[in-house]
């Protein structure tokens, strides 16, 4: 078995493919991970099994491994652990082992913090899953044959020269949006209708127009400010749709139109109001509990790492 021990003066300054080892226990995924990483430029990686780590099971000076050694799928709080381990360590990259599969909001997760994930076989291979693991091992490979003796560098965040690769297109690194886009569209489409709703031939000037403008377009501005200050990039889907629900009651509310009539011509729009109101809270607590349950599932010592 290949010694895991820093790269020291004298030894080989580029380490060859990791040789085919059998991996029967999670020691054994452990070292045939950091085995891999050494190869792929990272030669002071080591495997510290049994330790009480928070979820790192390979060690680095410029980055950090999991893994996984287990037939269930790997799934987004696994990837949160391992993100929450490496905490004011932003310099090193995050690299993820299994010996089964990702489920699909993990692949997501791992795209979105640069998370670079691997599915090893019993037999020692190793296979990239996403984009930044197919970077590193391209990267890995392109050093191995360019002629030198210098060690192998960290691998570079731009994309190999497509003749290196002729999928080279598929590993481009998704173009990075402000977080808080979402925010702002969806608050300048309501300002929108905030703004054209009481022009409308439908309004009645009771309340006056400006009132009715001005109520509209305090849920457009919370979300354009929102949009504006915001760094996170957590998912905004049901809160934008439990503020769009909202609006709708709001909008209703302020066009003195529909205030006409007696009870039975009130009661076709009030009860889709209600609806939309009902929804919108049932969305907002749906969305907070799971929130909560991401917090709960934060870094802790790696019980999930055994079989």
């Amino acid at each position: 078995m290949t010694s895991e021990k820093t790269i020291r003066a004298g030894e080989p300054s580029r380490p060859r493919m990791p040789e085919r080892r059998a991996v029967r226990s999670w020691q054994d995924a452990e070292h045939n991970a950091a085995a891999w990483m050494r190869y792929w430029g990272y030669l002071d990686a080591r495997a510290k099994p049994g330790g009480a780590d928070g979820g790192i099971d390979v060690w680095s000076a410029r980055a950090l491994g999991q893994v996984k050694y287990q037939a269930a799928a790997v799934g987004r709080p696994d990837l949160q652990r391992l993100f929450g381990a490496r905490g004011r360590m932003r310099d090193r990259r995050l690299f993820f082992f299994t010996g089964s599969s990702y489920a699909a909001p993990a692949v997501g997760y791992a795209l979105e913090n640069d998370i670079a994930l691997f599915v090893y076989g019993l037999d020692g291979s190793m296979e990239a899953h996403n984009a930044p693991a197919r970077r590193v091992v391209e990267a890995a490979r392109t050093a191995e044959a360019t002629p030198g003796p210098e060690p192998v560098r960290s691998p570079p965040t731009t994309v190999p020269a497509p003749s290196a690769r002729p999928h080279a297109v598929m590993a481009t690194p998704p173009k990075k949006r402000h977080p808080g886009t979402s925010r702002l569209l969806l608050g300048l489409f309501l300002a929108a209708v905030a703004v054209f709703l009481p022009g409308s031939a439908s309004f009645s000037p009771q309340p006056d127009r400006p009132l009715a403008t001005a109520a509209l377009l305090v849920i457009p501005c919370c979300l354009l400010v929102w949009g504006a200050v915001t760094r996170s990039s957590r998912r905004f889907w049901p809160t934008g749709l439990s503020l769009f629900l909202l609006d709708l009651p709001v909008a209703w509310a302020v066009n003195a139109q529909l205030w006409q009539g007696d009870a039975s011509d009130l009661l076709l729009p009030t009860v889709p109001a209600v609806l939309c109101v009902a929804t919108a809270a049932l969305l907002l607590r749906w969305d907070a509990r799971q929130r909560s349950g991401d917090r709960e599932t934060g870094p802790h010592p790696k019980s999930g790492s055994r079989p």
